[in-house]
């Protein structure tokens, strides 16, 4: 699989378990997930491990979310126990808060485990040579400033060492005399960064020529126009939005498109650009079916969440990544 096939994977699994509550939709995205990160994580096809961090980050964010809930929701008809009339958290701690807690922090938790798998997966050079000539400055600037993270880190693992070296014990007279130095790195590759991109020309215009940026006041218009179609219901609006955003997508493809020739279409790449197009039409077709209950929440009244199989079928076909990932030639 390619970069853009893995790109488009994550923001359909984003975007699918961010619209529901459904726990019968996320228990299936989440099991899709799982299998994804343990075949790339054992297959390595770049070389890299995925990133324990969403592992340490689900396991604090889960029970933080639902603590949180509530005792701040005291909705619901489900009463599992009655606070004293306290500021803020006080009143009737409800089930029905309690599985909305839970709900949102798998969600969120999902959303983090796929942003793992995306790391040990993307090629970034590959997906910045798709960018469009216009907007390349954009996309570096984007890729530069997603890149800080894993050198702050870095960094914080130096101070570490040499903290250890140091015989220092882990106090908080060893953190204050570390933070300063963790600055200090930041600033020192913030500042040969700088100069690197100076030298190199970075963001200089070579012609005199500008071109009006139309598909992005096309994509902003039909963002634009969806939302607001959304929340007053005209029908006119929302078909506008869409063509809006088609035509900002058409206009992007005709730019990309000696790239997208360029990239590595296998076999697999077919199969997986063919399953993320049926689960996502699958997906919008669930969108329109009432029975299939993407909407579920469990309030005011708890109860049992609907199922659609077909929409089912579309979170579980999230895993088909994990059937033709390849492993790196180490």
């Amino acid at each position: 699989m390619n970069s853009l096939l893995w790109l488009l994977w994550a923001m359909l699994l984003a975007a699918s378990v961010s619209l529901t509550r459904n726990p019968f939709y996320l228990a299936l995205a989440c099991t899709a997930l799982a299998g994804v990160w343990v075949a790339v994580d054992g297959a390595r096809p770049l070389g890299r491990p995925a990133p324990r961090l969403p592992l340490l980050a689900g396991a604090f964010l889960l029970p933080w979310s639902t603590l949180v809930n509530a005792l701040l929701a005291h909705v619901g008809d489900r009463v599992m126990v009655r606070l004293p009339p306290w500021p803020v958290i006080g009143g009737p701690i409800t089930w029905n808060a309690v599985l909305y807690g839970a709900l949102t922090g798998l969600a969120l938790t999902a959303v983090l485990f796929g942003m793992s798998v995306l790391h040990a997966v993307l090629d970034r050079h590959e997906l910045l040579r798709l960018v469009p000539a216009d907007q390349r400055v954009l996309a570096v600037t984007l890729a530069l400033a997603l890149n800080a993270l894993p050198a702050f880190a870095s960094a914080t693992r130096d101070v570490v060492e040499a903290l250890r070296f140091r015989s220092r014990r882990r106090s908080l007279l060893a953190l204050r005399g570390g933070i300063p130095a963790v600055v200090y790195r930041g600033m020192e590759y913030s500042l040969a960064l700088a100069e690197v991109l100076e030298v190199r020309g970075f963001g200089a215009r070579l012609t005199a020529r500008r071109r009006w940026p139309i598909g992005s006041l096309l994509l902003s218009l039909g963002t634009f126009l969806v939302i607001g179609a959304v929340l007053s219901g005209f029908a006119v609006v929302l078909v506008l939005g869409f063509a809006c955003l088609a035509l900002a997508l058409a206009l992007a493809v005709r730019r990309t498109w000696p790239a997208l020739r360029a990239l590595a279409w296998s076999r697999a790449a077919s199969v997986a650009a063919g399953t993320l197009l049926l689960a996502s039409g699958l997906f919008a077709l669930g969108l329109r079916l009432p029975e299939s209950d993407i909407a579920y929440s469990p309030y005011p009244v708890l109860r049992w969440p609907g199922f659609a199989l077909p929409v089912g079928v579309a979170y579980f076909a999230l895993v088909v990544p994990a059937f033709l990932v390849r492993g790196s030639a180490r």
